[in-house]
């Protein structure tokens, strides 16, 4: 019967140590591509609106947080992401971006 309890107890304590100070898996972060001619600008991260002094309708690749998408320099040269959101769902501030000094399709494959 000790043995029993003894071998019980064990087994629930080395369960319980493998739980202990496993990390949980995390998102894998995204990066954007790097095309040559790209220019790729780092930010502060505390805007999802960036001045960028590109041309209007140039397309660039936006990080924020893990993530990444595309979104199009608007006629006063500036840039905003809303399509990543925290948990609250507020936008995330952008981390950096690339932009191809070029406009159209050719800037960014499609999908967009």
């Amino acid at each position: 019967m000790h043995t029993l309890i003894k071998t019980t107890l064990v087994t629930i304590a080395v369960g319980a140590a493998g739980l202990v100070g496993v990390p949980a898996a995390q998102a894998a972060t995204e990066h954007c591509p790097r095309p040559s001619g790209s220019v790729k600008v780092e930010t502060n991260g505390a805007s999802n609106t960036v001045q960028t002094n590109l041309a209007p309708g140039t397309r660039v690749c936006v990080k924020a947080g893990t993530k990444i998408t595309y979104v199009t320099v608007a006629a006063n040269g500036t840039i905003t992401q809303t399509a990543i959101k925290n948990a609250k769902g507020k936008p995330l501030g952008i981390s950096y971006y690339v932009g191809i000094p070029c406009t159209g399709s050719s800037c960014y494959p499609s999908p967009y």
